[in-house]
């Protein structure tokens, strides 16, 4: 169709664009829900054992979970270092019969630490020792000295004197029991739960129209002229043997004069006239698709087979 009664409007209004644009979201979603099955799918066949029917009632059981065992080495007891010099008690030297308060308790000693000696007064007014901590590296020739105040005489302070002895102990081995550990598997493999995020759908259209006219025209003229000349003729004379006063004599001439003249010229003329329409689609589809956060019944199935993780001694 010409051109100048082309209406680009009337092109695009015939586009499907329902179909362009509708097309890429029905596959979006289809793909989603294709992805939501394929998680069920990769549930049951991974976390879980086939459901059993029975022949008999034709019931069917539910298969349960599948658990990843290993045997490993459980530490039951640690390894003790051993220690030398550790306060085993302490003896208080004298009788006290007058103590009020307790002031100080100190351990003197050349190489020992982190021992701690207690002292009270009892109902007496006597003096109580109490170990709390043995500490090590004391040597038994260490002492320690408590100051206390008197009752006999408000604020006097007294001090009194008391030995220690040590003791020693070995180092003992750390002990073990070996384990069975039962763990569900789909605690310990990622779940696919993917989700479409976000969809562009780009459409370009693209129409160009041209309208044109070619007109030539040519001439071509030649021309050539030429010019002919030519003369002929004949003389004759004679006395015929015989001597005259009067000879006899005759002459005969012919001019020809020819003119030649071309003239030759050629004249054409084209036209051609057209339309020509150039139509350009194209269209993008760009999908994101993420891993989802687990959905909330998932997250509790997943705690629950977590508590459910156990370690069991190995019987022999």
């Amino acid at each position: 169709m010409p051109v100048s009664n082309y209406d680009p409007g009337q092109e695009l209004s015939s586009i499907d664009f329902r179909s362009m644009i509708g097309g890429p979201l029905t596959a979006v979603v289809e793909a989603q829900a294709q992805a939501a099955l394929s998680t069920v799918d990769f549930i049951k066949a991974v976390g879980f054992e086939p459901d059993t029917e029975d022949e008999t009632t034709g019931e069917i059981t539910p298969g349960g979970p599948i658990y990843v065992q290993f045997k490993y080495p459980k530490q039951v007891s640690p390894y003790i270092p051993p220690k030398n010099g550790i306060i085993d008690s302490a003896t208080l030297g004298g009788n006290v019969t007058n103590a009020a308060t307790i002031d100080s308790v100190i351990i003197t000693s050349s190489g020992g630490s982190n021992g701690n000696i207690v002292a009270t007064v009892n109902g007496s007014n006597g003096i109580d020792i109490v170990v709390q901590s043995g500490g090590e590296g004391y040597a038994g020739s260490d002492t320690f000295v408590v100051t206390y105040t008197s009752n006999a005489e408000p604020g006097t302070t007294e001090t009194a004197n008391g030995t220690i002895t040590i003791r020693n102990e070995e180092a003992v081995p750390a002990e073990f029991e070996e384990l069975q550990l039962e763990v569900p598997i789909l605690t310990m493999v990622p779940i696919p739960f993917l989700r479409v995020e976000e969809t562009e759908i780009d459409f370009n259209a693209k129409i160009n129209s041209m309208e044109y006219r070619r007109v030539g025209s040519e001439f071509k003229a030649a021309s050539s002229f030429n010019t002919r000349s030519t003369t002929s003729g004949s003389i004759t004379a004679g006395t015929g043997g015989i001597t005259s006063l009067f000879a006899k004599a005759s002459s005969r001439f012919k001019f020809t004069n020819s003119v030649n003249f071309k003239v030759s010229a050629s004249y054409k003329r084209s036209s051609k006239q057209g339309s020509k329409v150039e139509k350009s689609y194209q269209l993008g589809v760009r999908v994101k698709a993420t891993q989802d956060e687990t959905p909330g019944g998932m997250e509790k199935i997943l705690n629950i087979l977590e508590d459910a993780i156990v370690g069991l001694p190995v019987t022999a």
